[in-house]
């Protein structure tokens, strides 16, 4: 069948659609159907029918600037036309290296890091475990246990699910993956600070690295925010303190920005909030700005001067097919000028006032608590309900706001709401009225 000349109505898509298609984290034996997308423009979703839908969460945390910007559009197609593809391994290229100087810029560290390229969250991940694992090993002292932050989600490769198996999204997997210790992390939201609980972690921690601190390879966080797990706040001064205790024992600590970086947190990368430079720091999501897969891996040059040598034993073998690829990295270019155009870490804290405003209007409903904000990243529970991803209360309310065109994705009962920077005020208050309205 010639499926070019089917009309795409949205009945027509959906039976396509469960013949040949199988969705990430998705229980198919629920029966649920999947929204049949069609186009998009701003903070704005359009289905098939012609139906509009208010991007909360940004398309999976990845859109920054908004759907369908030309910008971005332009770039691709200009480098399309130039070079599309080269094998990165022995090649090089203008975009790939004009990215990875101005990554370094806005992070502050030229002269003192290089980019590592991949291509999604998890693979950033994975080059940074393995390049902290074979750091020690070059070393000649190998090193094989990874420090994690306690409901840590870091991707679905085996090593990230490994440093992320107690979020609890892994039991299927557990046989497959490698030993990890976690830490306590003490959580924060609005009114609570949690000072007490901040200094017997890091007692907790102080103890831990005093028996262990020489098998231990590397320290990984989610820097501010543990996304998947749940948007578990913590603060910039227990985060700067816990990376001290390991960096005074020359434990490398790496940042999984994944999420954060880019300007969700209030400022370009979350760790520029903790006065604590990582010596790994994971980025993809927002890097094109929502339209290409990319992610690099930022390493400090000291890491990177233990894998030199005089042959081959010592190198990073590790890579991908489309590493580096120049059309992705034209994509990330244009996004980085976009968000000096557009101003958005001055969007972002228009949106966290916004935010501020409804969140505290919200928190006097006796169904709602520990409401938290930073940058642009709002969160609340749904209090009185099952916890944990699979819990249904969080489901009911994005089905109720699904109906009145607003799109949101739970985390069980966790509610949280990252819209691109360029939704207005007027949308902001849109979605609120609708999650008052349940």
């Amino acid at each position: 069948m010639d499926y070019s000349d089917t009309p795409a109505t949205p009945d027509s898509l959906l039976t396509r659609d469960a013949v040949a298609v199988w969705h990430p984290f998705t229980q198919h034996g629920l029966g649920r159907e999947p929204i049949p997308m069609a186009g998009g423009s701003g903070a704005m979703l359009r289905d098939a029918g012609g139906r509009e839908y208010l991007d909360m969460i940004s398309s999976w945390w990845v859109n920054l600037h908004g759907h369908g910007r030309p910008e971005l559009a332009q770039a691709v197609s200009e480098q399309i036309l130039k070079l599309d593809h080269v094998q990165f391994a022995g090649a090089t290229h203008e975009p790939a290296v004009r990215l990875a100087e101005r990554l370094l810029e806005k992070a502050g560290l030229t002269g003192s890091a290089k980019v590592f390229y991949s291509d999604n969250g998890s693979t950033a991940v994975e080059a940074a475990l393995k390049i902290a694992h074979q750091h020690w090993a070059n070393l000649g002292t190998p090193r094989r246990l990874f420090v994690t932050l306690r409901g840590s989600y870091h991707g679905d490769t085996v090593g990230a699910m490994s440093v992320g198996r107690s979020s609890g999204f892994f039991d299927a997997f557990h046989g497959m993956l490698f030993e990890t210790v976690a830490l306590p992390v003490p959580l924060v939201w609005d009114g609570f600070s949690n000072e007490e609980g901040e200094r017997e972690a890091l007692k907790e921690i102080a103890c831990l690295l005093a028996g262990d601190r020489d098998q231990i390879a590397a320290l990984i966080v989610e820097p501010l925010v543990q996304g998947s797990g749940g948007m578990r706040f913590h603060s910039p001064g227990f985060l700067s303190e816990l990376c001290r205790l390991f960096r005074e024992r020359g434990i490398p600590v790496i940042f999984d920005e994944v999420m954060t970086g880019f300007g969700r947190t209030g400022s370009f990368f979350a760790f520029q909030q903790t006065g604590f430079i990582p010596d790994l720091i994971c980025l993809s999501k927002g890097i094109t700005g929502g339209i290409l897969p990319l992610a690099v891996t930022i390493a400090s040059n000291d890491l990177f001067d233990s894998f030199l040598g005089n042959d081959f034993s010592t190198a990073l073998a590790h890579g991908h097919s489309y590493t580096a690829n120049p059309v992705a990295c034209a994509a990330a270019l244009a996004s980085l000028d976009l968000h000096a155009s557009t101003d958005s870490l001055g969007q972002v804290a228009r949106i966290h006032e916004k935010l501020r405003q409804r969140l505290v209007q919200l928190s006097s409903h006796p169904l709602i608590e520990h409401t938290r904000l930073l940058g642009g990243i709002a969160a609340f529970d749904l209090a009185g309900t099952e916890t944990g991803y699979a819990a249904g209360s969080g489901k009911k309310l994005a089905a109720y706001a699904q109906e009145y065109g607003v799109l949101l994705r739970p985390l069980g009962n966790v509610i949280y709401l990252m819209p691109p920077y360029c939704i207005t005020n007027e949308q902001i208050d849109r979605a609120f009225d609708v999650i008052e309205a349940f």
